[in-house]
């Protein structure tokens, strides 16, 4: 029997049984668009995991020390040591939080201020939107410059770009006017609406302005170099602070860049999950395919019976079977993918998935049909054909 041939009895027998055909198709586009939906949803997720985490910047290493003990404290002239000593390090910055205000004209807002060195850029991954970081001359001569988020921009003067513009930070009871040199991408935006908007504001400025560079760092941030690996740099950290420089208290080395590829993994893991919830709502779809083409082989019998006794070969019965299984879902799957995009687009365009995912689910959903339509279309074409008229 030739394809064509195969084609046009599928096709009649989805004419045969058009409401059969229909809740099949419909169920499979139920399943697919799900599927669809589900796996969106998770995709979506990911993608903001990974963006917040590439938004708050952090990566490298950490190195912090607690205060306990008699010793050398971890300091910005350590850290400059440090840097110059150990191999493997490409960039050393000590960071220094303290809590503050910041005011222009009659708008005040609480603020975190950070104190860091000219390596900053190297130590973090700040996306600046207009001006520049602190440069090494203006750390060395502790200028009153400041780096801002462009939320706090917006919140102070209505527009992102304000370099130039003079800001009022008031710190321990005294305010001094700080020229702002740089305004990045608000850092703490990337951990949603709901805790961005009580997380505080992170302001940069001049490490020098905060502390001087033999007073304790709350932490130092090293980037390591591209050939270095950071599990021996973070070692040889540790031995160097607690040998050669004495440093107060116990040495704590963290692989920032390790936990951020744990979020990640574990994002993945969850995407994964959404795929598989996904997955049972279209096998289940498939079930209904299944049995209804197992109604419609008992219900042919008679039919399958003439074409085998005609000279019809048992393949082309298996044929027959599958390929009708395979436009069902294939047409299911279609509709199913144009009603899941429609309600994606209207109700969050940002849900939206890539194209090979779209372009991936009809073949699934057809490839799912052939599945769902093999065991019919073995059961049919074992019949044999005078036993099949007699029915």
């Amino acid at each position: 029997m030739k394809y064509r041939d195969v084609l046009r009895f599928s096709l009649r027998g989805i004419r045969t049984s058009p409401l059969r055909s229909a809740l099949s198709a419909l169920s499979v586009a139920v399943g697919t668009g799900a599927l669809l939906i589900i796996a969106s949803l998770g995709l979506f997720g990911r993608t903001q995991i990974e963006n917040g985490l590439a938004r708050i910047g952090v990566s490298g290493l950490a190195v912090s020390t607690d205060e306990g003990g008699a010793g050398t404290p971890l300091s910005a002239a350590l850290a400059e040591r440090m840097a110059q000593a150990v191999p493997g390090i490409k960039a050393a910055s000590p960071v220094r939080a303290v809590g503050g205000t910041v005011r222009a004209g009659h708008r005040t807002s609480g603020v975190v201020l950070l104190g860091a060195d000219e390596n900053l850029g190297e130590v973090m991954q700040v996306e600046l939107l207009a001006g520049a970081l602190p440069s090494q001359a203006q750390v060395e001569a502790r200028a009153a410059v400041a780096v801002v988020g462009d939320e706090l921009a917006e919140r102070l003067y209505g527009r992102v770009n304000i370099t130039g513009r003079e800001i009022r930070i008031n710190r321990n009871g005294r305010e001094q006017i700080f020229t702002v040199c740089g305004v990045m991408r608000a850092q703490t935006g990337a951990l949603g609406g709901a805790l961005s908007a009580i997380a505080p504001e992170l302001v940069y400025v001049p490490y020098g302005l905060l502390a001087e560079s033999g007073e304790r760092a709350d932490q130092v941030f090293v980037s390591c170099a591209a050939d270095a690996d950071p599990d021996a740099v973070g070692r040889s950290i540790s031995r160097y602070l607690e040998t050669r420089g004495q440093v107060t208290g116990t040495v704590y080395v963290r692989s920032i860049s390790g936990a951020v590829e744990t979020v990640q993994h574990l994002a993945s893991l969850g995407t994964l999950l959404f795929f598989a919830v996904g997955g049972i709502a279209l096998l289940v779809s498939l079930l209904g395919v299944f049995s209804s083409m197992l109604s419609a082989a008992h219900e042919r019998t008679n039919e399958i019976g003439i074409l085998l006794a005609l000279g019809a070969r048992k393949r082309d019965i298996r044929r027959i079977f599958l390929s009708e299984a395979v436009l069902l879902c294939a047409a299911g799957g279609a509709a199913g993918l144009a009603l899941a995009w429609t309600a994606l687009r209207l109700g969050a365009a940002l849900l939206l998935p890539g194209w090979r995912l779209t372009a991936a689910l009809p073949l699934i959903a057809a490839l799912c049909g052939g599945i769902a339509g093999l065991l019919p279309a073995v059961r049919a074409a074992s019949m044999d054909p005078i036993e099949a008229m007699r029915k």
